[in-house]
């Protein structure tokens, strides 16, 4: 913005220079431009200071823009994880141990390991899957007996 402003003074300086007569209408003229150049730099410099103050004030939003998008994004993320596409309320199951009453929650993901026993974390009694799998209500029920005949035939 300096080199503007040099530029107009130096012109200013030729008319100077030349002793421009400021009672011919030319020398009115030349004087006049020179002003009106002098108030358009001071105006640009104006406006390239204010424009200064803007970018600065842009960057600032922006910074408290990001720190929005990532608070937001984060909450989105853990509601992402909640979504009935990823958990499915039917995969986790309560269970009560029948040797101490306690009732805890599993959600049986490891159920295809040949490994998998269902532990009571209270008392560290291991269920019987087929039980737990039982719909009925009746606890002296013959539920599993069928299949377990059907393993013996």
């Amino acid at each position: 913005m300096d080199y503007i402003k040099e530029k107009v003074s130096y012109v200013k300086g030729l008319c100077d220079g030349m002793e421009i007569d400021e009672t011919t209408k030319e020398g009115k003229l030349f004087l006049k431009i020179i002003e009106i150049l002098g108030d358009l730099t001071d105006a640009v410099e104006g406006l390239d200071e204010a424009y200064d103050d803007l970018e600065d004030y842009v960057e600032l939003i922006d910074e408290d823009l990001m720190e929005v998008e990532d608070e937001l994004y984060d909450l989105e993320m853990l509601d992402d994880d909640d979504d009935e596409d990823d958990f499915d309320e039917d995969d986790i199951f309560e269970v009560e141990c029948p040797n101490c009453g306690a009732e805890f929650i599993t959600d049986f993901d490891d159920m295809e390991d040949e490994d998998f026993q269902l532990e009571c974390p209270e008392c560290g009694y291991v269920l019987d899957i087929m039980d737990l799998m039982c719909e009925c209500d009746d606890e002296d029920c013959d539920c599993h007996s069928d299949s377990e005949e059907d393993e013996t035939e």
